[in-house]
């Protein structure tokens, strides 16, 4: 018997009825946002590093970079956000500008379980208002669409990023990993970095912000159950970009883990554009969706 090549660490084929399962769950999340308003966009693959560089912080050293044969510095994309921001500014599209997209994504990462280095992430996005009425819709749309998958038992934990203000990038990225290490793992962590139990304790003493409060009425209005969603102040999401809002959406089944993720964005599209455009999404990461259903 022929033994057939490997796929590299972290990549993988689908087979038939996983691959069915994934259709069909991109199908109901699609009816969900086509529903609320949101419209389909698609982006290469491959970007010019530049575009990329410089947007993700410390995940930065994440991207796939190579040089083509005409000597150009190109990347594979880290998301489908950095790429949407260059669509933008690119085509100007009339605003308020509600889009979805599907695509793999490729992360040189160590591949563990629910993480590989190529994945597909279902993304949509508000761009162009400010108003908490867009972070509503598109919590709202997160909880749409888990509730059209047959979940039940999740919750979207909702943060500002204005309650880390003051605080330096390696505070947050420590604080942040709090649902993994645990509080005292954290406060290991925040002494060893030369800081104290103190920077935990205070982001902790946080109430929902005044824009969280806004945005909670909002989603009120929109009909959306408060036990789907809870207050985080400890959540921060690793990401430079977000300015406001952040969010995760995480499934009980799934052991507390996060399937999705996402926040405001008030200054990417404006590296681009050359002028300030407010933005929010959210993102499902599908594999580890596909994993629970």
């Amino acid at each position: 018997m022929i033994k057939a090549p490997p796929t590299p660490k972290g990549f993988r084929d689908l087979k038939p009825e996983m691959a069915k399962a994934k259709r069909e769950a991109i199908n109901k999340i699609v009816s969900v946002l086509q529903d609320s308003g949101f419209v389909p966009i698609d982006t290469p693959t491959i970007e010019f590093a530049e575009t990329l560089e410089g947007k993700y912080g410390e995940e930065e050293k994440l991207i796939y970079k190579f040089t083509d044969r005409g000597g150009r510095k190109l990347a594979l994309r880290y998301d489908l956000t950095v790429p949407l921001a260059r669509y933008v500014a690119t085509y100007n599209p009339p605003l308020p500008f509600r889009r979805y997209q599907i695509g793999q994504v490729f992360r040189g990462e160590n591949p563990q379980k629910g993480r590989f280095r190529e994945f597909t992430q279902f993304d949509f996005d508000s761009v162009g208002s400010s108003d908490p009425k867009e972070d509503a819709l598109i919590i709202a749309a997160a909880v749409k669409s888990l509730e059209a998958l047959g979940i039940k038992n999740f919750k979207i934990l909702v943060n500002d990023r204005s309650i880390f203000a003051g605080l330096p990038p390696s505070v947050i990225r420590i604080i942040d990993k709090i649902k993994k290490i645990g509080r005292e793992g954290v406060i290991d962590e925040l002494i060893k970095a030369g800081y104290s139990e103190e920077q935990l304790q205070t982001i902790e003493s946080n109430g929902p912000t005044e824009n969280l409060q806004n945005i909670f009425k909002e989603l009120e209005n929109l009909g959306v159950a408060k036990d789907k969603y809870e207050f985080s102040p400890t959540l921060a999401r690793g990401l430079d970009y977000y300015t406001g809002l952040i969010i995760e959406a995480e499934i009980e089944e799934y052991g507390g883990g996060s399937v999705g993720g996402g926040g405001r964005y008030d200054n990417l599209i404006g590296i681009f554009a050359k002028k300030s455009i407010p933005a929010v999404g959210f993102s499902f990461g599908l594999d580890r969706l596909l994993e629970i259903l």
